[in-house]
């Protein structure tokens, strides 16, 4: 597979947009952003990286392929669940930026490593994806910018990833269903799952 220099710069901004947007999570008061902010906007970003790559995936293969991410470099916080402890560590003007360089890094990583899963078309071993994450991992929290986390590109990102779509009367519905769906990828625990659907419908 030729891969040309457009490609490149191309899933590189994209998961630097996303990376941002996922670190304004944790620093922007954007409601609802727990649970369900942070796995839509990693789904999302690696199905864009596909796309550059001319592979077409759908969202539930884009969340395995995150999951495998996850468990072959053994990070525990891996979509829903990052998003979860990273809010549980949002205290009054610490808590965010403490964990918002996780999330940037760890954004990153991911996409990096999805970048060289479809540059060699699916043929990166476990101990390939392991390095590039760490190594993607190392660099990205040094040079994250908590301006940029603030600013209005990041925000409207994150806005984006919580709320993909205009507000519909079937909507509560769908959130529903794609929290099932997240669930059953092993995104989410039985837990978390039950207490996202207790907002939703509590907001009803």
């Amino acid at each position: 597979m030729t891969i040309t220099t457009t490609q490149v710069d191309a899933a590189r901004e994209i998961t630097e947009k996303c990376g941002y947007a996922a670190a304004a999570l944790t620093i922007l008061p954007i409601p609802g952003s727990e649970i369900i902010g942070v796995m839509p906007l990693h789904v999302g970003m690696v199905v864009k990286i596909g796309q550059i790559y001319g592979v077409d995936l759908d969202r539930d293969s884009a969340t395995q392929l995150i999951m495998r991410i996850g468990a072959t470099v053994g990070l525990s916080l891996v979509g829903s669940r990052l998003a979860t402890t990273a809010a549980k560590l949002i205290l009054p003007g610490l808590g965010g930026l403490v964990s918002a360089p996780f999330m940037y890094a760890s954004t990153l990583a991911i996409g990096r490593v999805a970048e060289c899963y479809f540059q060699q078309q699916g043929g990166l071993s476990d101990r390939e994806m392991k390095a590039v994450f760490e190594e993607t991992l190392r660099k990205a929290k040094k040079t994250f910018d908590p301006r940029q986390a603030r600013g209005a590109d990041a925000r409207r990102h994150a806005e984006e990833a919580v709320s993909p779509a205009p507000a519909r009367d079937d909507e509560p519905t769908a959130k529903l269903e794609r929290l099932a769906r997240l669930r059953d990828a092993g995104a989410l625990t039985p837990e978390e799952f039950e207490a996202a659907k207790r907002r939703i419908l509590d907001a009803l």
